[in-house]
């Protein structure tokens, strides 16, 4: 709602507040976003929006598929005489995360409620299962290529300038997936939190709330922080035509990625299968929308044909299921189309990037860009709850702000602006940090809904682990800032041991701070 409000809002102020010019504005470029005009003038795989929605509602369906035939569980059971202990219960739902990285919806739906009779076990709290759930899901699946957040993010810039043709609305001379992979290494908050989570785990760190529901669940049982215990299922279990093997969990998975780099080398012209590109060169070449929408298609014709041969499902339980898979990406692709039409007006109509760079001029030093965008982009996604929202109120702001404060003339180079990179990643950053700890987030009240915990336990327990990840990310982003003109690969080395030396030193710390008291009071 608050992304359709924006297009409407924003129409109207490109119009002069004139209703009914501005309906025929929005809903004109809503028509346009959606590729359907490209499509029936140019073909299917001219159509980059249209292909990107494609295959987030392939993704779904895969996603519906696996949580339906309980894959996940399968895969538990299959680890499950290796975990022996609440480390290597922990250390499995972070492999697990891993496992899921392709949508940030599957790994929150899923871990948790696959996990819980393990975690139940070893007397972890439903907050600590959440917290590892939530804290590994998004910041996972915006480094992954083959994942819904990859498929948004090249929509994204594609929409916003950035495209290896020059014309009138060309800001960026690049391939937009290109530009998403040199992307990757500057996205510190999803780099630290990762790292920062192992670290918690391995060396069993603990404090605050999450550790006093820690020592409640280890001395008493209940894994609630001391809340009356409800009686649950725990997990979806549905009826299947067979019990699931941990092939049903690789097969989506591993016909996907297989698919996905073989369009990739295909594609891309790879001289390793025939081509005349390096692997490098192919895989900045390929097309990634249709690289993404022909794989997704591929794994989940071979997905379904694989369930309905092995009996897992009927054929009306797999149209079910597919119809399931479609319903869950609809929101998905609605604030897709949503955000390519609010970045549309933003940057042709109100020219707001153009707008700020005049009233910062002169205010605010250049190196300081990717540190107060970070924390912008924190504050945004807190407020709304949405990642992929800040992400769409930013991109059509940030490159033309960035051009103009800097006096660079469009269309420019990556190679002519090295900033711009930083800047890219200082927004995806802030967007999954203050998704991640947003009490309004839908990834965090997944994730609650899927570990079986108090909503507002979860919120409560989460944000404080957090914090070390957010102080190491803006030092990163400060440093960037300073270094841009330097060396990238020092600069991110630089940066990478700044971040999570920061995080690690932090959480170390109060880990210490937490149990030096608890050491005193017990020696009293």
């Amino acid at each position: 709602m608050s992304l359709f409000a924006g297009v409407v809002s924003a129409a109207f102020l490109a119009t002069d507040c004139h209703l009914i010019d501005s309906a025929l504005l929005w809903t004109s470029r809503l028509w346009e976003n959606s590729d359907i005009p490209v499509i029936i003038s140019s073909g299917l795989f001219e159509g980059n929006n249209f292909l990107i929605m494609g295959f987030v509602f392939t993704l779904g369906i895969l996603i519906e598929m696996i949580r339906y035939s309980d894959a996940a569980v399968a895969f538990v059971a299959f680890t499950e005489n290796s975990i022996r202990s609440k480390k290597a219960a922990e250390t499995s739902s972070l492999i697990l995360s891993h496992c899921l990285c392709i949508d940030d919806y599957l790994s929150s739906l899923t871990v948790g409620s696959v996990m819980r009779h393990v975690t139940d076990r070893f007397r972890i709290p439903r907050a600590k299962l959440a917290f590892l759930t939530d804290s590994m899901a998004a910041p996972i699946a915006i480094i992954t290529p083959i994942s819904s957040w990859a498929a948004a993010i090249i929509g994204f810039l594609s929409e916003n300038g950035v495209s290896e043709h020059r014309d009138s609305h060309t800001l960026l001379v690049a391939t937009p997936s290109n530009v998403y992979l040199h992307i990757l290494p500057y996205v510190f908050y999803s780099m630290t939190l990762v790292f920062s989570m192992w670290f918690v785990v391995r060396l069993g760190l603990r404090f605050g709330t999450m550790a006093d529901h820690e020592q409640i669940a280890e001395e008493t049982g209940n894994l609630r922080g001391g809340k009356e215990e409800h009686a649950e299922e725990l997990a979806d279990h549905h009826q299947t035509g067979r019990p699931a093997t941990i092939i049903d969990f690789f097969m989506p998975l591993g016909t996907l990625l297989i698919a996905t780099v073989y369009f990739l080398l295909s594609w891309g012209d790879a001289s390793i299968i025939g081509g005349s590109r390096s692997l490098v060169g192919a895989l900045q070449n390929a097309p990634i929308s249709s690289v993404l929408f022909a794989a997704g298609g591929i794994s989940m014709a071979i997905s379904v044909a694989y369930y309905l041969a092995t009996r897992m499902f009927p054929l009306k339980t797999m149209i079910n299921v597919a119809a399931g898979g479609i319903k869950l990406m609809l929101p998905v692709n609605a604030i897709l189309l949503l955000s390519w039409t609010l970045g549309g007006l933003l940057r042709e109509d109100l020219h707001t990037g153009q707008w700020l760079a005049s009233l910062l001029s002169g205010s605010i030093p250049a190196y300081l860009i990717p540190l107060i965008i970070f924390w912008n982009a924190s504050l945004i996604s807190l407020a709304l709850g949405s990642s992929w929202a800040t992400a769409a109120i930013l991109f059509p702001i940030a490159l033309p702000m960035v051009m103009d404060m800097m006096a660079v003339p469009a269309p420019v180079s990556l190679e002519q602006m090295p900033i711009l990179l930083p800047v890219f990643g200082a927004i995806l950053s802030g967007a999954v940090c203050g998704d991640h700890i947003s009490l309004i987030s839908e990834t965090t009240i997944m994730a609650t809904t899927s570990a079986g915990c108090d909503h507002m336990d979860h919120v409560r327990t989460q944000w404080l682990y957090a914090v070390p990840a957010f102080v190491g990310t803006s030092l990163a982003f400060l440093i960037t800032g300073i270094l841009a003109e330097g060396s990238p690969t020092t600069m991110l080395i630089i940066c990478a041991v700044t971040a999570l030396g920061t995080s690690f030193l932090m959480l170390s710390a109060m880990h210490l701070l937490h149990k030096r008291p608890k050491e005193a009071e017990a020696i009293s």
